[in-house]
């Protein structure tokens, strides 16, 4: 009856201790599986020997997913969900430990909550990209993106992919709290604004053409 209790009392404290882990590592079970990877990716060999893999799929609900990268500096991964304007972003270490995760405005500007680990899984910190903004967020971008129609509404096609002919690049900065937008559109035409973070007001509108101001 003694080893029965002592058995249990083993047990018990196996779980616990293994309920603490998977609280730290909650990532682990976003841990890239390399050897699939390597598997299913194009391969790259350059002359210093490194070997570099890219590969690019698309699921069954439409996401669009691209891996990237090496052995010897990790790997990243993206995540693009039909009609959205963010994506999921994850960086990778060189064993597939998850290295960082979060979410991209666009293709440039974190947003949301972002989690960082170590080479173990265990989370390191975690930051919400949300407060660096001002009044003036990325969803009023969204909006002003839409109504000059450099973006579709409800599909949000020009972050991600072209749409008729034109791409967008947001960038924010927290610096000088300003939105930097570029616009891409047919015939080569490249439209630059500066937008005031707490204001939403135009600071400063440049028109290119044909690589010319």
């Amino acid at each position: 009856m003694k080893y029965v209790i002592i058995a249990f009392l083993c047990v018990c404290n196996f779980s616990s201790c293994t309920g603490q882990n998977n609280k730290n590592n909650i990532n682990m079970d976003e841990k890239l599986d390399i050897k699939w990877f390597e598997r299913k990716a194009e391969k790259t060999t350059y002359d210093n020997g490194v070997v570099s893999y890219y590969l690019e799929y698309k699921e069954k609900d439409g996401t669009m997913v691209i891996i990237e990268g090496n052995k010897k500096d990790g790997f990243t991964e993206s995540r693009i969900s039909k009609n959205s304007y963010s994506e999921i972003y994850k960086e990778y270490y060189p064993n597939g430990i998850l290295k960082e995760k979060g979410k991209l405005f666009g293709e440039e500007t974190s947003i949301g909550m972002w989690h960082y680990f170590d080479e173990q899984g265990n989370v390191v910190k975690t930051v919400d990209e949300d407060k660096k903004f001002g009044k003036f967020g990325y969803m009023d971008v969204l909006n002003f993106l839409i109504e000059k129609d450099y973006v579709e509404k409800d599909t949000y096609k020009g972050l991600f992919e072209s749409y008729m002919g034109i791409s967008v690049t947001v960038v924010f900065s927290e610096e000088d709290l300003t939105w930097q937008i570029r616009v891409k559109t047919p015939g080569y035409i490249i439209n630059d604004y500066t937008i005031d973070g707490n204001t939403g007001e135009i600071k400063e509108h440049k028109v290119f053409q044909g690589g010319k101001m």
